[in-house]
């Protein structure tokens, strides 16, 4: 029996787009419309110094070299510190998906990241992955993720801070009409990636990769403010703040 070949045709916007097309079939990952696209989702538009131009220069970058690439600010949804951050992160992955994205980054608005950091993660291709987060201060802070190991490739964690990471957006299909972000306080990110490893999803870290986080990291159980969500000026200086154990902790890998 002869075999039947069934035609199939693809048109490209440039040479560039074509190159990732052709790289997704040689590496047998499976194909997008929009290979690699990325809808950067900032939470807030409350920019540190230096931050909003450092993201958007990664996101040049990638374009550069023939990525789809978005940036836009999700609106501040907080009338108090923290109680709108969920639906801000559910907007963000709404976005994306209702826009045909492969891709969805969120980044606060206080991180300062290499100019090459996007493209290096998505050719990773990971449903969920983060850099390591390092703070200007040179401190740790409590978390295990600024002290990780450089150069080691990737490492599989329980869960990371939220700073800057990139997303598969099918990752959030089981969700695209329920909300699955959710507000602290309570809420933080250990619980949230217990409910995507339900899903079958672990995050990884690259530790190949840094980024600078400006401000400390702040705690949902405590009194301090909502430092990436709204600047200083609106919720005024932060509170003493706990720390938790270095083990076991919230906020920890």
């Amino acid at each position: 029996m002869d075999k039947i070949q069934l035609r199939q045709h693809r048109w490209f916007d440039n040479e560039e787009a074509k190159a990732l097309f052709d790289q997704r079939v040689e590496m047998g990952w499976p194909q997008h419309n929009r290979p690699f696209s990325t809808f950067i989702a900032a939470i807030g538009n409350h920019w540190h110094p230096g931050c909003y131009d450092a993201v958007k220069a990664m996101g040049d970058c990638a374009f550069e070299q023939g990525y789809d690439v978005a940036l836009a600010e999700m609106p501040d949804r907080c009338y108090q510190p923290y109680d709108g951050l969920g639906l801000m992160r559910n907007q963000a992955y709404m976005e994306a998906l209702r826009n045909g994205y492969e891709f969805l980054l969120m980044v606060d608005n206080d991180v300062i990241p290499p100019r090459d950091t996007l493209v290096r993660l998505l050719r990773r291709f990971m449903p969920i992955i983060s850099p390591i987060v390092v703070y200007a201060d040179g401190e740790a802070h409590g978390l295990t993720m600024p002290t990780m190991e450089r150069g080691r490739g990737l490492a599989m964690v329980s869960s990371h801070v939220l700073s800057f990471t990139l997303f598969q957006t099918a990752v959030f299909l089981p969700w695209a009409t329920t909300p699955f972000w959710e507000s602290p306080l309570g809420a933080d990110e250990d619980y949230h990636f217990r409910r995507l490893a339900m899903a079958g999803h672990r995050p990884f870290v690259d530790t190949d990769l840094a980024v600078t986080c400006l401000t400390p990291p702040h705690y949902p159980l405590d009194d301090s403010v909502g430092r990436t969500v709204a600047d200083l000026a609106r919720f005024g200086q932060p509170q003493q703040r706990r720390m938790p154990p270095q083990k076991g902790g919230l906020w920890t890998p």
